[in-house]
């Protein structure tokens, strides 16, 4: 992908990721306004509780008051567009994961507390006298207010908690929507469902710091009457004092279900800006401003270090491919000037096949690493598939060996039996048997040693796993293929992609053999995710729809007489 392309990204990236910081500080009134109505409800006098509430939020002391927050908030939003917009890169053991992504973890756990602690600050402000103040008078001495601290720590609390359960082991992810709708809708709708949800979603981060305040809150409130030099008040002491406090619960209540709502419509935000449709196009054209610079469908599917671009190329070929009329097909059809050359179709061909078969290999690479069963085509019976894997797992549990050894395994060198040139047997000398004996020893020491195993060891198929999470676009790719291909029997006058027909079946033909590979030849690998089930899907429909309209031609695409006959076998279940 050359620069200029990739600055165009950054810069269209860019400008999203701000919309998205404007709209969450705008949220943030939008959220002060409900909480005043919330604990300034007056039934009897409806006017003046409204009034109220938005003379409170329009003052200057409001105003005033929620510039930490609003600061907060932008350092949140640049932290969140720094997890959507980083690589997503493999790693294959635990701690190398933490190595890289550690520093990045704990940033983003500061950015939910300190939103999280501000957003309590500035709400305690308009509560209660008894709640207002972190320090209060009690019989004319000094005293720490122990709900003002309680109210402050749920704020943490809440944003921990979210960051624990949102961010903790997995990477910001934006859930690209298969209904289009206008930005007006998605964000209407994003807004009802999550102030629907907050009642219930902040109940456990209340319960689970009610319980820790009551273990950690007394010795909290003596540490900060020592460093502030101030006395200490004899309420919740225990943890009646604290269940019994109705209102203190129904504010802890009600900080966290603002507080959880606020990060949940931010990652929304980004969600639902950053997944809108880039501008692209097939072929750079003469631009009339100078500096300006297109984006095109291959640059963007070329972006592999920025997971959204491409998911965005590979979104806007396949809604482009699915249309009935499209003026980006008609184009890819064309033939280019000077030469009269389909530049346009060899160079988004090259670039899908070339991300199908990178895909393809270390899906390959990944389940032979996993210890995954040769292939298994899909037109073999599950019955007799089960009872294969049963025989299979009889003969290794009972030391059963096959007469005949199978051709595709390479057998283990072996030293006690290697013949030399010369037919003479070589036998191992007794340091090279202490050697192995001692590292084998070493081994199972520290297999059994706790967290070495979790923390240096690659767990089994998580390759495999990451390969599919991070499948989307190879999932609208395949489908988007097919249904050019399928096109072009209308539209192609020039015939240019029959000329790539071969490969293009071929390659989805592999994926397809990986995948059913996959599905029934582990037993204890987790296939049943919706990624593993798009994908699968996804290339059976793509094959499906290219051999029935190819039909009668797949005898001169595919030179495997194999292949050919399972393409055949395909066709007639469907």
């Amino acid at each position: 992908m050359s620069e200029a392309a990739l600055n165009t990204c950054k810069l269209l990236l860019f400008g999203r990721c701000v919309r998205a910081v404007l709209l969450s500080v705008g949220v943030q009134f939008l959220l002060l306004t409900v909480f005043l109505l919330l604990i300034n409800f007056e039934l009897f006098h409806p006017l003046n509780w409204i009034m109220s509430s938005l003379r409170l939020v329009c003052s200057f002391y409001t105003w005033f008051a929620c510039i930490p927050l609003l600061g907060a908030i932008v350092f949140y939003g640049m932290t969140l567009s720094h997890q959507h917009l980083a690589e997503r890169r493999y790693w294959p053991t635990r701690y190398r994961w933490l190595l890289h992504n550690g520093p990045q973890k704990l940033l983003f756990l500061f950015a939910h507390a300190i939103v999280g602690y501000l957003t309590a600050w500035l709400y305690t402000g308009y509560l209660h006298t008894d709640y207002r103040h972190f320090i209060f008078k009690a019989y004319g001495q000094d005293c720490v207010n122990s709900y003002h601290i309680f109210l402050l720590g749920m704020g943490l609390c809440a944003g921990a908690y979210y960051f624990a359960t949102e961010y903790m082991q997995e990477e910001a992810s934006i859930d690209f929507d298969f209904a289009e709708q206008s930005r007006s809708e998605k964000l209407r709708e994003v807004l009802y469902a999550t102030l629907l949800k907050a009642p219930m979603s902040s109940v456990m981060p209340t319960i689970c710091y009610t319980f820790v305040f009551w273990l950690f809150g007394t010795f909290l409130r003596y540490r900060l009457s020592i460093v502030l030099n101030v006395d200490t008040d004899d309420r919740l002491l225990g943890i009646v004092d604290v269940i019994t406090n109705g209102r203190l619960l129904f504010y802890a209540w009600l900080l966290g279900a603002q507080i959880v709502s606020n990060m949940r419509l931010m990652r929304c935000f980004y969600a639902a800006i950053l997944s809108e449709p880039l501008p692209m196009t097939v072929a750079r054209h003469r631009l009339s401003v100078p500096g300006e610079q297109e984006l095109t469908i291959v640059a963007g599917l070329g972006v592999f270090n920025v997971y959204v671009v491409q998911c965005l190329a590979a979104n806007f070929l396949y809604q482009e491919a699915q249309r009935q009329t499209s003026s980006v097909r008609s184009e890819i059809f064309q033939l280019t000037e000077p030469g009269n050359r389909p530049a346009n179709w060899r160079a988004l061909c090259d670039q899908c096949l070339s991300i199908l078969d990178s895909f393809t290999d270390e899906l390959s690479n990944s389940m032979r690493k996993s210890n995954v069963d040769q292939p298994i085509y899909s037109d073999t019976s599950s019955a007799l598939l089960a009872e294969k894997l049963l025989l299979r797992q009889y003969n290794q549990l009972h030391g059963i060996r096959p007469v005949v050894a199978p051709q595709h395994a390479e057998g283990p060198s072996r030293d006690w039996n290697t013949k030399s040139t010369d037919s003479i047997r070589r036998v191992p000398n007794w340091c090279e048997r202490t050697s192995t004996k001692l590292e084998e020893l070493l081994q199972e020491v520290l297999h059994r040693i706790p967290g070495i195993v979790y923390f240096f060891y690659e767990p089994e198929g998580a390759k495999t796993e990451f390969l599919l999470e991070n499948a989307l676009p190879v999932i609208w790719l395949t489908q988007a293929l097919a249904q050019i291909c399928v096109a072009s029997i209308k539209e192609d006058n020039y015939g240019i992609v029959q000329d790539d027909l071969p490969a293009i079946i071929k390659a989805l033909h592999r994926l397809k053999c990986d995948l059913d590979r996959l599905a029934n030849g582990t037993p204890n690998f987790r296939t049943n995710s919706s990624n593993f089930n798009h994908l699968r899907y996804a290339v059976r429909r793509s094959l499906y729809n290219i051999c029935i309209s190819f039909y009668k031609y797949l005898g001169d695409l595919t030179s495997s007489g194999e292949e050919l006959r399972q393409l055949q076998t395909f066709v007639y279940q469907g």
